[in-house]
């Protein structure tokens, strides 16, 4: 083992041992072999915030975990949770989901299992289990069946959708689930 590896699986080994003190507490497992182990860095309880050119918040991303390595530019997340504001700091909509990838340079985000988007403004929910979002294209889709409500509406579903970040030029494709 390098010492990477034996570090990771003793840090592991007294988590363990301290969870097991208070009957109460969960144990965390990590599958054996996970690429997680081999990451370059791990941070626990995180936060990233994006700021505009006059220094307002564009968005706020809070994480459980983010894994990174040194050959990616991706930042792997867990248990995310992202709020995006309006140009005069507000919040625009937010984005909860288990998983998630973060590219940094160009602000590209996925969210993965359990994505709920909500709109808070327009009382709009969507909830699917992938979301894809681009600031360069000033788009969000998904691939994966979705769910999105609105107020006193009926539920629109499909297969898969794509749109504009205002939802001004909504698509959706198929049938859902």
């Amino acid at each position: 083992m390098n010492g990477r590896t034996k570090l990771a699986w003793t840090l592991l080994l007294l988590g363990g041992l301290v969870a097991a003190c208070d009957e109460g507490a969960s144990v965390a497992t990590i599958v054996e072999g996970s690429r997680f182990l081999e990451a370059d860095g791990i941070t626990i309880r995180g936060e990233h915030v994006f700021l505009n050119a006059e220094g307002i918040r564009e968005s706020h991303l809070l994480f459980d975990t983010m894994y990174h390595w040194r050959d990616s530019v991706d930042y792997h997340l867990v248990g995310v949770n992202l709020i995006a504001n309006n140009e005069d700091g507000t919040e625009r909509v937010r984005v909860t989901s288990r998983y998630g990838r973060m590219d940094p340079r160009g602000e590209r985000f996925v969210a993965r299992g359990n994505v709920v988007l909500f709109v808070p403004a327009e009382g709009r929910q969507l909830e699917t289990e992938e979301l894809y979002y681009d600031p360069n294209l000033g788009r969000i889709w998904s691939d994966s069946a979705f769910v999105m409500t609105l107020p006193g509406r009926t539920p629109i579903r499909g297969s898969s959708f794509t749109s504009d970040l205002e939802f001004g030029s909504f698509r959706a494709v198929g049938p859902g689930n």
